[in-house]
């Protein structure tokens, strides 16, 4: 009868499991049944003794982490009295300025300002924080075991500034720093504290530049921008020696790229030594042909070159002196009949005075487009010996239709026609 007794006290004695926490630093509670308040057995390890009538509830927790509790049985078989609980989820507990940025949790929009984010071990947890006018910044949490942990708490804040770019005409290709962008509506972003340079360019139309900074004190960048191309350009390509003047000003050998700004007209002259110039005038004006994006040159011989030679004399005062084996009158009519024999007009011949001068003699190339006028005059400078100066005058006119009396429109020319290339030396020679 009393083995009978104590055999049933012994069966009447509460199951004890040893519960252990994972992490080891995670607190185990035993969950009051009556108002779920929580007693406290220990950390990291602790006996649980498993009661009649109550749901013998535990719950592991710790900061940083997603509690774990678990319920046992009175009465059912363990194989193993050593229970462990580990904490497998990782609390992010999230913060974000400004105030009103949405935050996404793996594509879906979660709320703004903060959120609590729950980590689970082996599954990555991707967060992206927008705010219009800013970059949006991501993140990516992972939990794995023995690797480095998700922060308990963290804080996101926007700070690199991003402007919406478009052009217009569309169609411009974007630059920053050289690289090129894309011709398409860009993001571009400003990073704190620093200023971005961004060029428009579009085939045709003066490059366009602008400056955002992202700087305190400085006027924010705006959330859009369109970069407006006014001005036209156009590639001129001529010969590769030909010099490309825009309003007399040289802009480029062989080929240039000619601005014209809003509203205005340009001038543009190709020459080259031996050919014709060509003259262009290119408009971005209303109403105006719009020019070309490309205008290639072609020149055409000049066939006053072709009639002339290269002189050092030209237009210079060369001196011719008299052997003394001639007269003055001697040496006048030979200068005269020298003279007369190239040019059929004298306007002023005075021997007294030792003055001569021939009227303008021209000749015109590329249907009056280009006229060349030469004359001589000659001066007495001395008696004893006897000297005068010859001068042989060689101009140029590239106004078409020119008159010979029109001073400004001819420039002195360092070639002459072969009709008077041997004018000056033959005077030196007969004089001598």
């Amino acid at each position: 009868m009393l083995l009978g007794l104590l055999c049933c006290a012994t069966s009447l004695e509460a199951q004890t499991l040893v519960i252990k926490s994972s992490p080891a630093g995670a607190a185990i509670f035993r969950v009051k049944p009556i108002d779920n308040t929580l007693i406290p057995l220990g950390t990291g390890s602790a006996e649980f003794k498993l009661l009649d009538k109550d749901p013998n509830t535990v719950v592991v927790r710790m900061d940083g982490y997603r509690d774990v509790s678990q319920s046992f049985v009175k009465g059912a078989k363990f194989k193993d009295k050593n229970i462990l609980i580990v904490l497998t989820r990782r609390i992010v507990r999230l913060s974000v300025l400004p105030d009103g940025a949405a935050i996404y949790v793996n594509g879906d929009n979660v709320g703004s300002k903060a959120a609590e984010l729950e980590v689970e071990e082996g599954k990555p947890t991707a967060v992206e924080v927008k705010f219009a006018g800013y970059a949006p910044v991501r993140r990516v949490y992972q939990f794995e075991r023995g690797g480095e942990l998700p922060p308990a708490t963290d804080r996101i804040e926007l700070v690199d500034r991003v402007i919406s770019v478009t052009t217009q005409p569309s169609g411009g290709e974007l630059f920053r720093e050289g690289a090129s962008l894309g011709a398409k509506t860009i993001d571009l972003v400003v990073p704190q504290g620093a200023c971005v340079t961004l060029r428009a360019q579009k085939a045709g139309w003066i490059p366009v530049e602008r400056n955002y900074c992202n700087k305190d004190g400085l006027t924010l960048p705006p959330l859009e921008d369109r970069v407006v191309f006014a001005g036209r350009m156009v590639n001129v390509v001529a010969p590769a020696d030909a010099k490309i003047l825009v309003n007399e000003t040289q802009a480029g050998t062989g080929s240039a790229a000619v601005s014209v700004r809003e509203g205005t007209c340009v001038k543009v002259r190709v020459e080259q030594p031996a050919f014709l110039p060509v003259l262009r005038e290119y408009c971005a004006r209303e109403n105006a042909p719009a020019p070309p994006l490309d205008d290639a040159v072609m020149l055409s011989p000049d066939e006053s070159y072709t009639a002339s030679v290269p002189s050092d004399q030209a237009n210079l005062n060369i001196t011719l002196e008299v052997a003394a084996s001639h007269t003055e009158d001697q040496a006048w009519r030979l200068l005269s009949s020298i003279v007369l024999s190239h040019f059929d007009v004298l306007e002023n011949s005075d021997r007294e005075t030792g003055y001569l001068r021939t009227a303008w003699q021209s000749k015109s190339y590329a249907d009056g487009a280009v006229i060349i006028r030469t004359r001589v005059i000659v001066k007495r400078t001395g008696n004893d010996p006897l000297r005068y100066t010859v001068k042989l005058a060689s101009e140029r006119s590239r106004v078409p239709g020119a008159s010979l009396r029109d001073d400004e429109n001819f420039l002195p020319w360092d070639r002459v026609l072969a009709a008077y290339k041997d004018i000056v030396a033959e005077l030196q020679a007969r004089l001598q």
